[in-house]
């Protein structure tokens, strides 16, 4: 999926990319509600629209598990928002609450491989990672 157009439709909020950004593994259709949930997820967290930021990145991991080694697209939600504590997601240890494992259907269907919540004081943020498309155009 192309994410020029998806990032451009959500200029209501603060957008940050960089200049080439690479195209994910998944479909509008599958991604769009997920961003949706995750914005809902910080407004009621007491974030406001304008203040918001939607940030895409293209990312590789040369070692790892947790994401696993590959070539991602990274889209992070974030402010001056509370969207619950530190987690990971998927956790084997979740204990089926917090907003990681309300949404983990739509993380699923979305295709993400890893996502995770951060917070500093109050700014917190939710960065989901796809895997980069292998498919050429």
């Amino acid at each position: 999926m192309k994410l020029d157009n998806l990032l451009r439709a959500h200029g209501f909020m603060r957008v940050e990319r960089p200049p080439e950004i690479w195209e994910a593994d998944t479909e509008d259709v599958r991604l769009v509600p997920l961003i949706g949930e995750m914005i809902a997820a910080a407004l009621a967290g007491g974030g406001a629209l304008v203040t918001l930021t939607l940030n895409a990145s293209n990312i590789v991991v040369e070692d790892g598990d947790r994401p696993p080694a590959g070539e991602y697209v990274a889209l992070t939600v974030s402010g001056m928002i509370d969207v619950g504590p530190d987690a990971v997601w998927p956790d084997s240890g979740a204990a089926g609450s917090g907003l990681l494992v309300r949404l983990h259907d739509r993380l699923v269907t979305a295709g993400a491989v890893f996502a995770y919540i951060r917070r500093t004081g109050t700014f917190g943020s939710m960065t989901v990672f796809l895997r980069r498309s292998t498919v050429v155009e």
